[in-house]
């Protein structure tokens, strides 16, 4: 929490409320609030407070449920808001996010958020700002989130107090990474105090959830994905257990990129070939179907099949949409290779449609401008 003038508030207190035992494809209401003792000499007497408005969400399908039964949900990384001093595109998505809840056909059931969330990186009312912005609707489909480089890097400080568990006082800096300060010294600590997620994995940093047909892996792209890693380990050993029977899609979510349509620099370019080389061909063994990420602040999509930088080498597509806000990146252009399909400088966001055990759509939708609600790009992801 920055103590700079105008940017440090109290922390607070942060409350969590964990709902089990949830019958899927349900309506559930829901009001927010709170019991507390009004007098402390008096430990029968409460008050209740909870605010004035009911809430609604409708739980995912049960796993394996049955191909007549489609579902979307949106995809995305480094949104951030505009109070950070950035442009108005996390308002913006925000916006159109709620307007694709209002008007959905084929029920929206989550959104994903793979790093890059609020760019607070250390100014703890950026976190408040943002999560009010995103509220209209958050309080109606789950909000999966993942790490990126502005919730987790640091150079010092981590000893002791890390979250994810790394020994060292610096996180994850391998010889080929740019790993810096980006989060500002948050060390990821007020991502993994403010999100639940799925309790299989290492809290916040990796995990994987199953909705309906999909299996959906979130990984950590500023932990080590090497074999003798922690995060490999178990990234393998969840592979193995998958039913493909009953969830035959997997998709990996990811901060960073394998692959990219820009012309990056080269130590962007390092780390992408880095994690090529740790755990690319982890992702043939298993047949992933698709890979997301963020980083880069434009829209890549890859060639199908794509595999050791070849198309329709037996890999699966690729795709970088880390456009849902943040300042777009302006200053690159899009790299002449063989391996990028589709490249756009806009913000937007993903929407995937599962509509069966053999068919997946992915759509990326603008989020302003002439082209708002408009598909700028779509492919059909199709199994035999």
């Amino acid at each position: 929490n920055s103590t700079d003038i105008g940017h440090f508030i109290p922390p607070g207190n942060l409350h969590t409320v964990v709902v089990d035992n949830l019958v899927p494809s349900t309506e559930y209401q829901y009001r927010v609030g709170l019991k507390y003792v009004s007098d402390e000499h008096k430990m029968d007497t409460l008050k209740e407070i909870y605010d004035d408005k009911y809430y609604s969400f409708v739980t995912v399908p049960p796993i394996g449920s049955n191909d007549d039964e489609p579902f979307a949900f949106i995809a995305f990384g480094d949104q951030g808001c505009p109070i950070d001093g950035w442009a108005m595109g996390g308002n913006m998505s925000a916006n159109m996010i709620k307007r694709e809840l209002d008007e959905a056909v084929i029920p929206i059931k989550a959104v994903h958020h793979f790093g890059d969330l609020s760019y607070a990186r250390g100014n703890a009312h950026l976190w408040d700002a943002w999560a009010d912005m995103i509220s209209i609707y958050t309080t109606r489909v789950p909000l999966l989130v993942g790490i990126g480089n502005h919730e987790y890097d640091h150079t010092a400080g981590g000893t002791g107090k890390d979250p994810s568990g790394e020994s060292g006082d610096a996180g994850f800096h391998p010889v080929w990474g740019n790993f810096g300060t980006d989060s500002g010294g948050e060390c990821g600590v007020p991502t993994s105090k403010r999100f639940y997620t799925p309790q299989n994995g290492n809290g916040v940093f990796w995990y994987s959830y199953d909705t309906g047909l999909v299996h959906t892996i979130m990984v950590s792209s500023e932990h080590s994905l090497s074999k003798n890693s922690r995060q490999y380990k178990w990234l393998e050993n969840d592979l193995k257990k998958v039913n493909r029977n009953l969830t035959p899609w997997i998709i990996i979510e990811s901060h960073r990129p394998m692959y990219e349509g820009e012309l990056i620099s080269p130590d962007q370019f390092a780390v992408d070939e880095a994690m090529r080389h740790e755990f690319e061909s982890l992702l043939i063994q298993y047949n992933i179907d698709l890979f997301l990420a963020g980083h880069f602040h434009s829209y890549f999509r890859s060639c199908s099949g794509l595999y050791k930088s070849k198309c329709n080498n037996g890999g699966l597509t690729h795709i970088t949409v880390g456009t849902a806000g943040a300042k777009l990146d302006t200053g690159y252009v899009m790299k002449n290779n063989h391996w990028t399909e589709t490249f756009i400088k806009d913000w937007g966001y993903g929407k995937i449609v599962v509509h069966n055990s053999s068919a997946l759509h992915w759509s990326f939708i603008s989020s302003h401008g002439a082209n708002e609600g408009t598909s700028m790009d779509e492919v059909w992801i199709m199994k035999e």
